[in-house]
This record gives C-alpha cells, sequence and structure tokens, in this order.
C-alpha cells in the first residue's frame, strides 16, 4: 500500500498578521491582518492586475496592426506610489483600533478607501515598508510549527 503524504501543513495560511512597530523598532498594539497568496483578496487583485496588462497588450498590438506607433501610458509619481499603496491596501483584511493624530483625532476604522489615504501619507512611510516587506516574505504566510516545552 502507497503511503500518503499529507501535504496540507504545507500550503500557505489564508491570513497572517502582521505587528506594527514604532520607528524606534518596538513592537505596538497595532495590528493589520493580511491576506495570503491564495485568499480571495489577493487573487482578486492579481485578477485585475493581469486583465489591466492584457487589455494595454491588446491595444498595443492594434496599434501595430493598425501601423499606428504605439504611446505607452504616461505616470505621474504620484500615481505610481499610489497604485503601490492600492496593491498593499488590496491584501489588508482588517486591523486594530488605531489612532493617528496627524491623520484623525479619532480611532480609525478599516476601509480600503481609508487605507489608501492614511498609507499614502509620507509620515506613514515605515509602516507602508513594514507591510511590503511583509507581503514580499514567503515565510510571513508559512505555518509555525508548533514547538513542545
Amino acid at each position: 500500500m502507497d503511503e500518503v503524504t499529507d501535504f496540507s501543513a504545507a500550503l500557505p495560511l489564508d491570513e497572517s498578521v502582521l505587528t506594527i512597530e514604532a520607528p524606534d523598532g518596538k513592537p505596538t498594539t497595532w495590528r493589520i491582518t493580511l491576506a495570503g497568496p491564495a485568499h480571495q483578496k489577493t487573487v482578486a487583485w492579481a485578477d485585475r492586475a493581469a486583465r489591466q496588462n492584457l487589455r494595454r497588450q491588446q491595444m498595443q498590438e492594434q496599434a501595430q496592426v493598425n501601423g499606428k506607433k504605439w504611446k505607452a501610458e504616461e505616470r505621474t509619481p504620484e500615481e505610481q506610489r499610489r497604485q503601490n499603496v492600492e496593491w498593499v491596501v488590496a491584501r489588508i483584511v482588517g486591523w486594530t483600533s488605531v489612532r493617528i493624530a496627524q491623520f484623525s483625532p479619532e480611532p480609525i476604522p478599516f476601509s480600503e478607501p481609508v487605507a489608501v489615504d492614511l498609507l499614502s501619507q509620507p509620515y506613514m512611510g515605515s509602516v507602508f515598508k513594514q507591510l511590503v516587506d511583509f507581503l514580499s516574505e514567503e515565510a510571513s504566510f508559512t505555518k509555525r510549527s508548533e514547538t513542545t516545552s
């Protein structure tokens, strides 16, 4: 009889939580839950990006077939930054209550539009970097092995 390998534990987690660190490196109580590689939010973002790329390729091919010059879409640095922030926000499932006085005197509930506005602020650069680093690290969505004491 063949041995059955259970590969379930090797699959990425659907969600993982990032504890945001203060600029001095100390952990805060702000926790952001992020969608893993197979999460529906991640898949939806990838599908949207793929459709945009396919549309751009089709337009370029049509221009070539029709003997027209293809002019690439020009983006401003602000537009590129916003697109980068939207990619990160598309992976956020939610966050714990946080107050950032420079943004709002009240606690800031999670919503995608609010997150895009918040993470686009120049003073949020260290948080944005932590999010990008976390999302880029494969181990962020790997199940941790249980240790026994």
